[in-house]
């Protein structure tokens, strides 16, 4: 009979599977054990003509990679679990095709994240006869391996690494040719010792260390750390066992102690029980057993801590694609980083094992995008449970900027202007107009703004707008009040005849927005012979004066900042009140029709209220309401129109219950014109009404 021998790193595995007892009674293996408790893994994974070898399996225990000969070489495959069973194993090709067909393939270690494959090869690259290499996972495929490097390698053999939980600590083997359990065996039991190594905070590996005594004894193998980070179970040959490798546990304390190893005799026989994995549920244990991966259920007391597993994607919320983050977890209370972890590049998939004894907090953050954080309190946890969470982030926020009048809280329409903080370059895709105050600011996430407001006749504003870090939300909203420009003005009032200064109440109304000032006399403060405010560059106003008793009122005037300067660049209006008196003549400037019509418009309510407080305060005057049209139509039109419209205005007082005998409305038509009607602009002014007190 041929025997195809493989040399796996001088682990003695046979090619044929039909000669594997051969081999157990050459090594004095027996073929089954009387208190053999296990079960086979799966017949879709065990086979009767192959060797399948070195079970690893991911955090949630449905991938389960192994090393397999099917191929005429040592190869890795992976096997998932659905709906209740191991589906038909799959190569690993980016591995597998990588080098030669000669090369050694062996010790897979799927990280607990599922995102990492370490495995140990004897490509031609490699720094010693075999090397530690990784493969990343990428969507549902594998990178080619990348081989960790110094000072993990050396140009000796090492072999069959574990990647602990936090992926801060990688275990693996190196040989121990001083052993003298291997001398006394002739080279049949081959020893190695563990060996480990952590990373710096920059994430480079460290030299390895081999672990102490009692772990390291003279002759141990295949080291595998559990999901909680601090429980390690390898296989050795030592006193106390049962006379080839057999399965030990040991763990670690808060000081990095290593406990007495405890021999796992419910797993172990007197045949060569190694390659030990256990998912995070912490219950079922997968190893190397009579020539096959089997399974074997762990006691409570030989548990590993209570673990959960929470598992999920991280993508683009806008996109839709996985996006590669960090993932950096603490002790809530203490802030004590835990471990810290990476989501997969290609599809953001994430998984992180928690250990019993905590209240965590996750945060998750990736360049360019949203902050991301959560809680998991596991200070009372009492079983093992699986969380999915799915985590979306942006990379831009929508930053609504509310511009409004600090005064008068009503909406400004104004540029807005987005820079980089530091640089006068406006970023101009960003920037815009808010129409009626109102602008959405479209900001990538990872910078400083510098955010500049202006509006015509407000003073400019700015602020500074952080999204170099944490941010959380998508909407944001930003409130800017716009200080109006204002300019000096001057009012003087005084009698037309005396010249003498009458301290009344003045109304300023804003024909530009709600606005409205009212200047009383004991307010006021007087100087260059009126009363000095404020008013808004820019804008007309309407005044108003609260006319006295025995003065006819104050004409409607219109002022605005673009009015008169003195020599102190102060603008002024002075106002002279006529003393009423027969014949004395006011015009009304607002008081409007429709062309051609006699019926009032609306906006001739203010004028004609001022005509009734006139005739309420003075009440025996009498007065005469007189129409004046230009020459646009004819003389007989013009003189009906005039007519019809100032009785309109005798009808609107009437109503408001002034006694007719007061009152007379007279139309003279285009007979009595204030200047030629030789242009627009002078027909507009013969287009008037005027108030002629008859009598007192």
């Amino acid at each position: 009979m041929l025997i195809h021998v493989y040399n796996q790193g001088n682990f003695g595995m046979f090619y044929k599977r039909n000669v594997l007892i051969a081999v157990f009674l050459y090594w004095g293996i027996p073929i089954a054990s009387a208190q053999d408790a296990h079960t086979q893994v799966s017949s879709q994974i065990n086979s009767s003509d192959y060797t399948e070898y070195a079970p690893t399996v991911s955090a949630d225990g449905k991938s389960l990679f192994f090393e397999g000969n099917k191929e005429g070489a040592w190869r890795i495959y992976e096997s998932r679990y659905a709906e209740g069973a191991w589906s038909e194993p799959k190569s690993i090709e980016a591995v597998n095709n990588y080098g030669s067909s000669n090369d050694l393939i062996g010790g897979p270690s799927i990280s607990y994240d599922g995102n990492t494959l370490y495995f140990f090869a004897s490509f031609s690259e490699s720094l010693g006869r075999e090397d530690i290499y990784y493969s990343v996972r990428e969507g549902e495929a594998w990178s080619e391996p990348i081989n960790i490097g110094s000072p993990i390698n050396t140009e000796d053999y090492e072999g069959f690494p574990s990647i602990s939980a936090d992926g801060q600590k990688l275990y693996f083997i190196r040989e121990n040719p001083e052993s003298d359990i291997q001398k006394k065996s002739k080279g049949q039991l081959l020893c190695y010792t563990i060996f480990v190594s952590e990373r710096d905070a920059q994430g480079n590996w460290q030299k390895p260390k081999p672990l102490p005594a009692p772990i390291n004894l003279d002759c141990e193998r295949a080291p595998r750390i559990l999901s909680d980070n601090r429980t390690l179970i390898f296989s050795s040959v030592r006193e106390g066992g049962m006379g080839n490798f057999d399965l030990y546990l040991s763990k670690s304390n808060a000081v990095g102690d290593w406990s007495t190893p405890l021999h796992m005799d419910f797993a172990s026989t007197e045949g060569s029980d190694q390659f030990a994995s256990v998912s995070a549920s912490g219950d079922i244990l997968y190893h190397f057993h009579n020539g096959d991966i089997q399974t074997v259920t762990i006691p409570e007391e030989l548990r590993q801590s209570m673990n959960i597993t929470i598992q999920g994607y991280i993508s683009d919320l806008d996109s839709k694609k996985g996006v590669a983050s960090t993932l950096n977890i603490s002790d809530a209370r203490t802030t004590e980083q835990v471990m810290q972890l990476e989501s997969n590049s290609s599809d953001g998939r994430f998984t992180a094992v928690l250990s019993e004894g905590r209240e965590y907090n996750i945060e998750v953050q990736a360049p360019g995008y949203s902050y991301y954080n959560f809680n998991f309190d596991l200070s009372q946890l009492d079983k093992y449970q699986e969380f999915n969470r799915d985590i979306q982030l942006f990379q831009q926020v929508d930053l609504l900027v509310s511009v409004q009048d600090l005064e008068l809280y009503e909406p400004v329409s104004s540029d807005v202007h987005v820079f980089l903080k530091g640089s006068d370059q406006e970023l101009s895709e960003l920037s815009g107009r808010a129409e009626n105050g109102r602008i959405h600011l479209n900001l990538p996430i990872g910078e400083v703004y510098d955010v500049r407001i202006s509006a015509e006749n407000f003073q400019d504003t700015s602020f500074v707008y952080d999204l170099s870090s944490y941010v959380k939300y998508r909407n944001y909203e930003k409130d800017i009040e716009l200080r109006p420009t204002k300019v000096d003005f001057a009012i003087s009032i005084s009698d037309l005849e005396t010249n003498e200064s009458l301290p009344v109440e003045v109304v300023l109304i804003n024909k530009n927005r709600d606005e409205t000032i009212v200047l009383k006399p004991e307010d006021l403060t007087r100087g260059d012979n009126g009363y000095s405010i404020k008013i808004r560059q820019g804008d007309e106003y309407d005044v108003e004066v609260k006319t006295p008793k025995g003065y006819a009122f104050f004409e409607d005037n219109t002022i605005q900042e673009e009015g008169k300067k003195n020599q102190k660049n102060r603008r002024r209006l002075d106002l002279k009140l006529t003393p009423l008196k027969p014949n004395t003549k006011l015009e009304l400037y607002n008081i409007t029709f429709e062309s051609g019509s006699s019926e009032l418009n609306d906006n001739s309510v203010r004028e004609l209220n001022r005509i009734l407080a006139l005739l309420i305060d003075n009440p025996n005057i009498k007065i005469e309401v007189a129409a004046h049209t230009d020459s646009k139509s004819s003389a007989r039109y013009n003189m009906a129109l005039s007519r019809k419209r100032a009785q309109s205005v005798y009808d609107f007082l009437v109503a408001e219950s002034v006694d007719p005998s007061r009152l007379e409305a007279k139309g003279y038509g285009e007979e009595k014109p204030l200047v030629p009607n030789d242009s627009p602009e002078n027909m507009a002014k013969n287009r008037r009404f005027e108030l002629i007190i008859l009598s007192l």
